[in-house]
């Protein structure tokens, strides 16, 4: 199986995992600090969709070599896929907020919990809130990058 059939399907995984979380785990539980591993799901997801379009067009030869991490990924996904895949800027801008919730998360000191929120509190003190519909607006946006990426590599099979 080549490298961008299982790059899809590990972000199919992925999506599915955050999928279920959302919708039955987090009823269950309605613990907040669930939403952080559901956006951890999330952003896996789109690095494996990511990872898969990005494989196959440097098979074709259509994007250059690019390092092995999210953001070298991102950057050359950004720059030469979007265009070229008629890709909805909106996408982009909500792969960048999960990766920068991510990020505040890991560098964040204070979160805690308001009601079916979580709050995540930078250096500055400044807050962040993490809710359900968020989550879900970036969980349809990782399915839509998910359906991209198919339609991308099985245009010739």
């Amino acid at each position: 199986m080549t490298k961008y059939l299982e790059a899809l399907q590990k972000a199919q995984f992925q999506y599915d995992a955050a999928f279920h979380l959302l919708t039955v785990t987090f009823p269950l539980v309605k613990d907040p600090k669930l939403l952080i591993g559901i956006l951890s799901n999330i952003l896996t997801s789109v690095e494996n969709s990511l990872d898969a379009i990005l494989s196959y067009e440097r098979q074709l030869q259509l994007v250059p070599h690019y390092l092995d991490n999210f953001q070298s990924k991102f950057n050359v996904f950004r720059y030469k896929s979007v265009k070229r895949n008629k890709i909805d800027p909106a996408l982009i801008q909500s792969i960048e907020t999960v990766q920068g919730l991510l990020q505040l998360h890991k560098q964040s000191q204070i979160e805690f919990r308001k009601d079916d929120r979580l709050m995540i509190c930078d250096n500055d003190f400044h807050l962040r809130q993490v809710t359900v519909p968020d989550i879900r607006r970036h969980l349809d946006a990782s399915k839509s990058l998910l359906d991209i990426a198919g339609k991308i590599v099985n245009r010739k099979e």
